[in-house]
Formats: C-alpha cells, structure tokens, sequence
C-alpha cells in the first residue's frame, strides 16, 4: 500500500521523470532508509537512477560518525554510489540568525545542493511525512502565519521532491518492519527543547484525543488552504496586472475602492513584485503600507525592509530601497552610449532622414527622434530645476515644466528623478514622456538624431 501510495504522488506531482538522476538524502533514521528502500524497489517502473547523499553535521560526537558508517554500509547494499558531506562549523555559524533548527535546516539544504550539482542529480527526494507536514503546519499556525505559511510542507519545491508526504509515520514504521530495515535513532527527536518535538510529542497526540485522524485531517485543512491560496493569488495578480496597467505606479483609488481584505492582498502583491519575494514582510508592515495609501495625506513615504512606498494625491509608487534610478544633477553626453548610475544606458545616434522612421513609437516611451540639425550640441543630462519651461510636442509655446508633469500624471515624488535631455537651448527630451517642439522632425529635415533609454530597471 505504501508502495502504491509514493508512486502514485510521484506520478500526480511529476516528481520523477523517466531518466532523472535523484539524489536521495538518508540521515540513517527511519524515514529517510524507508525512502531509500521504496525508492530503489520503484527504480525500474520510475526508469530513473538513484544515489545516496548523507549530510554529517558534526553535532553528536560518535553517533554522527556512526550514521555516516551505517548509511554508507546501506548505500553499498543496495549497489549505489553515496555521497557524505560534514558540515564545518563555521556552515552552521553562517545561517545562526535562524536558531538551532534553522541553522542546521539551512546549512543541510545548501550541502545537499552543492552534492546534487556534482552528481549531476537533476532532483534530491526528501523524506517528509504527512506527520511532518502537520507539525509544520500547528507550529506556523501557533506563529499567526496566513494562508501561504500555512500550506505547511509542499511535495515539490524546486528540485526537491517528497514522495512520501502523503504517508503517516505509523505507516512507515509498518512498512519498515514488514520488511525488515534497520535504522538509527537520533537521540534528539525526544528533545522537547525544540519547539518541533513538542508538537510531535505533546500537542499532535492531545490532537490524536479528539480525532485519531488529526494527522490527515492537518493536512487536509493545509491542502484547502493550498486550493484558496493559489485561487487567490490568481484572482490577486489578474487584478494588479488591469490596476497598473505596467506602470510603476499604481492608482490611490484603485485601493481605496477595495474591502480592506482585498486591498491587503494587493498591498503584498505589490511588494512582491518590487522585492520579488515577501521575505520578513509582517501583516504590520501591510497595514502600514494600507494605510499610508488609503488615507487622507496628500503626500506620505514608508520605508519598510528592502522597500520605499510613496504616496501622492492620485498615485503609489513602490520602489526597492537602494536600488538605482538617480539622475545625475548634470552630466555631459555625447553621442554613442552613455552609462548612468542606475545602470541604464541613454544611447544618441545620428542618422539620414531617409534611414529612420521619423515618427515617435507609441509604444516605445524610451525611444525619440529629433531633427539633428535644430539640436544645439552638446548634450546633457539633468533632472528639474526651479522655473524649468518646455514646450511639448505639439504645442506652439513654452508651459512650466511642473504643469506640465501635473497633467501628464507624474507621480509627485517620481519629478524630480525624471531624467531630462537638454541641449544649449533648453529641454529637448523629458524621458519617457514627451520631445521638445522646438527639435520635431519635420519634411526639411535631413538628418535624425535617434535617443533611446535602454535597460532601465
């Protein structure tokens, strides 16, 4: 039955495919040697190729040396190659801000990586369990996690992969002794300093009082919380692509019009796409962020951990602190490639008329033309200053440069990083926005001069 079950996971999550190289982590305890055993037994049907990975983390003296020795003797019996790696403790010392636990968890992942890269493994089989994942589960509920923490332990998450999450650890135990494995105890499973043994040994058989079935129906609970979590993000994420439309910035009212519920889904949406993950981002942190933007102020700014929120009477703009983007005060160009500090390249070309589409592209704000012989070189670089007048394309004289971003709906403090073009008369080009009247192309000119902004982050 355990056999069917781990097949069948694998097959439903596309863990293992036909000519995978999987490196399988055995500590030496009973999970981890009843993986290896299923997983070996599953080897012709799966079609894949199997290697042991052992991690030593140096902490228990003997019986540290004494797993490596077993698992390398149990490797040998099942005829496959096997991989050991001690940790230093300087590996553990590097990841220390995570506790104990965390420290050891992350250093054993990293390990188990770096062998799987000199295997050439493309996947490293885990041995969680269903009681492994209910463990998780209670002790992120007990720290107030939502709903993506609380999904508990996932079946596949990158290369790694866990055929036997669907399985409880009574079962395992079965199958070991129905075919007869030995395995190593760690001494540390009963520690009820760690907050994980407490749980396995304590809070899951209090749980077991009320219905025998707690492990399944945790898991259970974690599985729907998966469904609504995925649904949500679907729903979350086809809302912010029509809010913002791309930009940078995003809508006030487009929050403001939102239950508060929904608009703390956005908030974290918004954060992710401009951090690329949530990393120690609170529900604090959201409602600061919340109410910053659907407030009264006209004008606000959050810094939050790797985050900068801005606020204007109309528009949010979320921004990575530290990132790039300044605009230099003033900064000589010429023509070929200029490199700014934000790592952007501004890029003047001179060509014949005849050579270049003299229309401005619509849908490419980051690119202009202008008649070559009307700009009075040389160029430079700039952002606003006070009392800046431009004349925009398609006007017949000059209006304040601030008017002129007030109507194009600039966010208030993206104004003064907005990188302006000047030549010896004035302003020819705000980027990304609009080209001068005064350097338009017309049925005279004879030479282009093409300006384009690339690799803008």
């Amino acid at each position: 039955m355990l056999m069917e079950s781990a097949l069948q996971a694998i097959r439903d999550h596309g863990m293992i495919a036909p000519g995978d190289r999987v490196l399988i982590a055995v500590s030496g305890g009973l999970d981890s040697v009843v993986l290896l055993d299923v997983l070996h037994r599953l080897a012709p049907q799966l079609q894949c190729e199997s290697i042991v990975g052992h991690i030593d983390h140096g902490l228990r003296g003997a019986d540290s040396a004494g797993d490596a020795a077993f698992v390398e003797t149990l490797a040998a019996s099942y005829g496959l190659p096997v991989y050991v790696h001690r940790l230093d403790p300087s590996d553990l010392e590097i990841s220390k801000t995570h506790g104990r636990e965390g420290a050891a968890r992350v250093a054993r992942l990293a390990a188990l990586e770096a062998m799987a890269s000199r295997a050439d493994a493309r996947r490293i089989a885990l041995a969680h369990t269903a009681n492994d994942r209910a463990e998780t589960v209670l002790y992120r509920l007990a720290r107030g996690a939502g709903s993506t923490g609380l999904r508990g332990i996932l079946p596949v998450r990158g290369m790694y992969v866990r055929p036997l999450l669907g399985i409880t650890r009574g079962d395992i135990a079965d199958y070991a002794q129905a075919h007869g494995l030995d395995w190593r105890e760690d001494a540390s499973n009963a520690d009820l300093s760690f907050a994980r043994n407490r749980i396995r040994h304590e809070v899951l058989p209090e749980l077991r009082e009320l219905n025998p079935e707690a492990v399944h129906a945790v898991c259970r609970a974690a599985d729907l919380l998966t469904d609504l979590d995925e649904a949500l993000d679907y729903f979350v994420t086809d809302c912010a692509d029509r809010m913002s439309g791309g930009a940078t910035f995003w809508p006030r009212d487009g929050f403001r019009e939102l239950p508060g519920s929904a608009a703390r889904l956005l908030v974290r949406e918004a954060i992710r796409r401009t951090r690329g993950n949530l990393d120690g981002i609170t529900l604090q942190h959201v409602d600061a962020v919340r109410s910053l933007v659907t407030g009264t102020e006209a004008h606000g700014e959050l810094s939050l951990p790797r985050l900068r929120v801005r606020v204007d009477r109309e528009f949010v703009s979320f921004a990575s602190q530290g990132a790039g983007g300044e605009v230099p005060a003033d900064l000589a160009l010429d023509l070929g490639d200029n490199p700014l500090p934000d790592g952007s390249t501004l890029q003047f070309e001179i060509l014949p008329h005849h050579d270049t589409d003299p229309a401005p592209t619509d849908d490419d704000p980051w690119t202009e033309v202008a008649d070559a012989d009307r700009v009075v070189f040389p160029l430079r670089l700039r952002v606003r200053a006070p009392g800046d007048r431009f004349r925009p394309l398609g006007l017949a004289e000059d209006v304040k440069l601030k008017d002129f971003l007030i109507n194009a709906k600039t966010p208030y403090y993206d104004r003064d990083r907005i990188p302006l073009v000047c030549d010896g008369n004035g302003i020819i080009w705000v980027v990304g926005l609009r080209l001068s009247d005064t350097v338009k192309v017309s049925e005279r000119t004879r030479r282009v001069l093409r300006m384009k902004l690339k690799g803008l982050r």
